[in-house]
């Protein structure tokens, strides 16, 4: 096992260098993943009954294979996109909630497309084909070449990872930008790390535990804050996002904390109700739909799932990539009312997919069965996603 020096491995002497960078690799085996669930979930979307109860079901008329991605919390990126931040009401859902750097790369994008929505699925798979190219990347520098497959097939076959395929939600951004600032903090770039690091701190709320996990990084890589000097600094300038957002919310609504009180709108108020999920012991003591039991359920198991990692991930990696995989996951959990979308979530703690990829690339069996497990259960999400299921 190799032990992590946050330095590129070098190349043996003679040994000849890969026709296609691992980048690449990772990326041509994101579109291929891709194709498929773009067929499922449009044959799904056009073929099998209509039985969620998105209100968005027909966002492109005829062509299936975009509309199925164009649900839920798309409708509000579609909006901010077109129209920018036209209210807030507190205590009452409002846009406010979705943070700007996804919908103004949609905003952008529609520019060459001509349609909001069909640059937002633009934008989520260009963001989730640059994820899987950085993250391989990183794991390269960090882990066998078994391990490093198995940690990257166990990622882009998540179950919910059909959110970096074309699902108009910033989950994909978010991780991309992540993923880039560390790699160019690890390259001794920390001013341009904390640039690429400000997109994602504006992509989501959650996105401040990046500046933390920076900041700790340079100091690991330093040796100790002693050895820090004013061009590490850089890396504050990650904060840019949200403080920018921060900004903007008290020039515009009079207060700089307002996409806080937007969540409200959703009940996810702070408190004791939602520290204690009483809202997830109310919804699992339902049973009559055992397939909204089991989708209720996911969550907090994958949470969990998650976590756990978490101590391998400071051995093998160090307290930076800890840090982010462990408040990033911690913060969100605490702050949903029944562990709903931390599914999703999930995906940003690449570190722990990282750690899965070591303990499941020696173990072939187990391997096959876990990543064929996860991609068929990937699918059969897309067709529910497709058909207006709201699952995470």
């Amino acid at each position: 096992m190799r032990v992590s020096t946050g330095e590129t491995t070098e190349r043996p002497t003679g040994a000849v260098a890969p026709v296609i960078s691992p980048a690449w690799q990772a990326a041509f085996v994101f579109l291929g993943i891709g194709a498929v669930l773009f067929v499922v979930g449009g044959l799904s979307l056009a073929h099998l009954p209509y039985t969620g109860t998105d209100l968005h079901r027909v966002p492109f008329p005829g062509r299936p294979w975009l509309g199925m991605w164009a649900h839920w919390d798309a409708g509000w990126y579609r909006d901010i996109a077109d129209r920018g931040y036209w209210e807030f009401v507190p205590g009452r859902q409002g846009p406010l909630a979705f943070f700007p750097a996804y919908p103004l790369l949609m905003r952008a994008g529609r520019a060459i497309v001509g349609d909001t929505l069909l640059s937002g699925i633009m934008v989520t798979c260009a963001a989730g084909a640059l994820a899987a190219g950085l993250f391989f990347t990183w794991l390269r520098e960090r882990v066998s070449p078994g391990a490093a497959w198995t940690a990257l097939l166990l990622f882009l076959l998540y179950p919910f990872g059909y959110y970096l395929y074309g699902a108009v939600y910033a989950d994909s951004v978010f991780i991309a930008s992540a993923l880039g600032a560390f790699l160019l903090v690890e390259r001794d770039h920390p001013w341009l790390g904390g640039l690429v690091g400000a997109v994602a701190t504006a992509a989501r709320p959650v996105g401040f535990v990046l500046v933390v996990a920076l900041v700790v990084r340079v100091v690991e890589k330093r040796g100790g804050v002693r050895n820090v000097t004013w061009r590490d600094a850089g890396v504050l300038v990650a904060g840019a996002g949200i403080g920018a957002f921060s900004i903007y919310c008290w020039a515009r609504f009079g207060r700089p904390l307002a996409f806080v009180d937007a969540q409200k709108g959703w009940n996810q108020t702070p408190g004791w109700e939602t520290w204690f999920k009483v809202q997830f012991w109310k919804d699992v003591q339902d049973f009559r739909s055992p397939f909204a039991w089991c989708v209720f359920v996911s969550h907090p198991v994958l949470t969990l799932a998650g976590l756990a990692c978490v101590p391998r991930v400071v051995r093998r990696f160090g307290w930076s990539y800890g840090s982010f995989a462990l408040l990033g996951l911690a913060i969100s959990a605490i702050s949903t009312k029944n562990f709903f979308g931390m599914s999703r979530y999930v995906l940003s703690a690449f570190p722990c997919f990282a750690v899965a990829g070591e303990l499941l690339a020696e173990r072939a069996r187990l391997r096959l069965v876990a990543l064929t497990g996860s991609g068929l259960t990937m699918v059969a999400a897309t067709s529910f996603f497709a058909r207006g299921h709201y699952l995470s």
